[in-house]
Parts: structure tokens; C-alpha cells; sequence
């Protein structure tokens, strides 16, 4: 990580170098509404020309992830014919949405490289965790996969298309369980197993229409929130029973 910290400084004291590497996506924004399904964006940029870099055909790495929450992985025993929950461990900072993509040319050794030396991607893999157990990459694992059944996690890298010699793009579907907050997207240049460029920006999931304004009362109104759903569940429920007795 100290290594990505360099060279995203440099990459900010360096205007003219950096210029040459522009990312950019289709939406800043994604907008759940109350008859969300998903939505999908694209990811698309040039690659720095060849002279001022370093030598080799670019190849390019998307990560996205966020919002950072706190994440508890229980482990079930059983223990005279019951299963209960026993040893559990909590994730501090867990993004709630990882996904990674890449080109052809990094698929394998390179990629896997890369991101070792860069850290890039790898800490949602071994995230800050708080636990009294010892086996703490089962229970990493364990997450990881209840993320990839979400369709949360990335289970396989998805494909950056270059149209262009220097263009790409690759697109991004984010789930309709995908969780409201701020998003970071890391866009990063490889050339010869080197990162030479790297760029991060914001990306924000927010509620609109009615569900912002129902999901704005419950957090600001809590107790009223409750109150109000109480008196709507009765009046329901009388009008159910009314409508039941009518002959």
C-alpha cells in the first residue's frame, strides 16, 4: 500500500505526465429508486503514449469498492444434536462491494504480480478483523464467499476492452441489493509489471424519490418512524378485518 501512496502522489505533482492517463465514467451517481434492478456504468480512459513510459503494450486495472462497514462472520457447532453459533469474528472496515476488472494481457502470473507489489484490490481479502480466534483466514473466506453469493464480490475478473490503441472501457453492473454510500474507483496503468499510472476518483449510491425521503425519516426520526409504522400495520390490519366481515 505504501508503494500505491508514492505513486498516486507523484501522479498529483506530476500534471503534465499525468495528463496523458485520463479516466472518466458514464455516471457519478447511481439512483435507487423504489423500482430498482440494478444498474450499469462504463468505465472508459486512454492510456498514456508509449514514449515518457516505460516500454510494453499497456494493459489496465478497474477496482471499485466501498462503502466500508462493519461485518460480523459467525461459525456454527454443533453440540448435541444443535447447531449454535460459537467462535465469530468482526471486520472492521469490510467494503460492502468489490469489483475488479482487467485486460487481457495482465489475466494470469502478471496480474496476480501486480497486485501482490501494489496491494491493489487485496486488502478487502484480509480486511482488519477483532476476534479471539486463531483461524482467522477461514472465517475471511467465509465472508468472501457470503459477499460473492450477494453478487457483492467479484467472484472472476471481468474484461477491459481496448476499441482503440490507447482507448478502453469496461463495464460495471452493480446489483439491486448493492448498498447506499461512497464508492472509490482506482484506475491504475501497468506496463511490464509496473503500475505507471494511477488515478482515483468518487463515485456516490444514493436513494431518490420515495425511498429517499422514507429512508431520510427512519434514520433522522427513529422512534417516530416506528410509531408511524405501528398505526399504519393497525389501520391495515382493521381494514383487512372490515373487509372480511362484509357480507
Amino acid at each position: 500500500m505504501h508503494a500505491l501512496a508514492i505513486l498516486l502522489t507523484l501522479a498529483v505533482a506530476a500534471p503534465a505526465a499525468a495528463a496523458q492517463f485520463i479516466v472518466d465514467v458514464s455516471e457519478r451517481t447511481v439512483a435507487i429508486t423504489a423500482g430498482f434492478t440494478g444498474a450499469e456504468l462504463v468505465v472508459f480512459g486512454t492510456t498514456a503514449e508509449a514514449h515518457g513510459t516505460a516500454p510494453g503494450k499497456p494493459g489496465v486495472i478497474v477496482v471499485i469498492r466501498g462503502p466500508g462497514q462493519q461485518t460480523v462472520v459467525r461459525r456454527k457447532e454443533r453440540n448435541l444434536g444443535i447447531w449454535a453459533n460459537r467462535e465469530r469474528v468482526t471486520f472492521l472496515e469490510a467494503p460492502a462491494f468489490v469489483w475488479i476488472a482487467a485486460s487481457d494481457n495482465l489475466t494470469g502470473r502478471p496480474m496476480m504480480e501486480v497486485l501482490r507489489d501494489y496491494d491493489i484490490g487485496r486488502d478487502f481479502l484480509t480486511p482488519a478483523a477483532t476476534s479471539a480466534a486463531g483461524d482467522i483466514p477461514e472465517f475471511q473466506a467465509a465472508l468472501v464467499r457470503r459477499k460473492q453469493v450477494a453478487g457483492l464480490y467479484s467472484e472472476e475478473f471481468s474484461r477491459i476492452d481496448f476499441p482503440g490503441e490507447h482507448l478502453f472501457r469496461t463495464r460495471v453492473r452493480f446489483p439491486a441489493n448493492v448498498p447506499v454510500g461512497s464508492y472509490r474507483i482506482e484506475v491504475f496503468e501497468v506496463r511490464d509489471d509496473r503500475v505507471v499510472n494511477a488515478t482515483a476518483s468518487a463515485l456516490h449510491v444514493r436513494k431518490a424519490g420515495i425511498e429517499a425521503a422514507v429512508f431520510r425519516f427512519a434514520h433522522e426520526f427513529p422512534i417516530l418512524h416506528g410509531f408511524v409504522a405501528i398505526i399504519l400495520a393497525l389501520v391495515a390490519g382493521w381494514l383487512a378485518g372490515a373487509v372480511a366481515r362484509r357480507p
